[in-house]
């Protein structure tokens, strides 16, 4: 089975659907030096690669290349509700979703990034709090077993 049968064969539980923005996808077979379409159908890792997620069944999604572009390495569920809160925000934005401007697409790109580094600051926070009360536990472990 050829690449472009997978993947289309990954949006077909979903009814050839963008799993973000719902609009509905269309097979390309890309041509050398022609760009990809924005509503073409991609492959999407749900647990991003850069995180250890990996190329297999179970973590691939389709995404329109819109979507899969702008996402980039930021969480799923965080990207997804972020573009409904875009959509609820800009009702006009649902319906010329593939054709915005890329001024305009830029400027979603950098609100990404902006939700994709809290959300980072703030699992690095939890990870050293977490950290420092089992440092703190085990410190108190030590002086607890020296004393017995």
């Amino acid at each position: 089975m050829r690449n472009t049968e997978r993947i289309y064969a990954l949006s077909e539980p979903q009814n050839h659907r963008c799993c973000y923005c719902g609009h509905h996808m269309i097979r390309h077979q890309h041509i050398s030096g022609l760009p990809t379409p924005r509503n073409a159908i991609t492959k999407d890792h749900f647990e991003p690669r850069m995180y250890g997620g990996e190329t297999v069944e179970e973590n691939l999604i389709a995404a329109c290349c819109q979507c899969n572009n702008l996402r980039g390495e930021m969480d799923a569920f965080a990207f997804f509700n972020l573009m409904q809160k875009w959509f609820k925000r800009d009702p006009s934005l649902r319906v010329r979703w593939h054709l915005i401007s890329r001024e305009e697409l830029g400027e979603l790109k950098i609100q990404c990034q902006s939700v994709h580094a809290r959300q980072l600051h703030g699992l690095g926070r939890n990870s050293i709090e977490f950290a420092f009360r089992h440092f703190h536990f085990v410190r108190q472990w030590r002086k607890n077993s020296l004393r017995a």
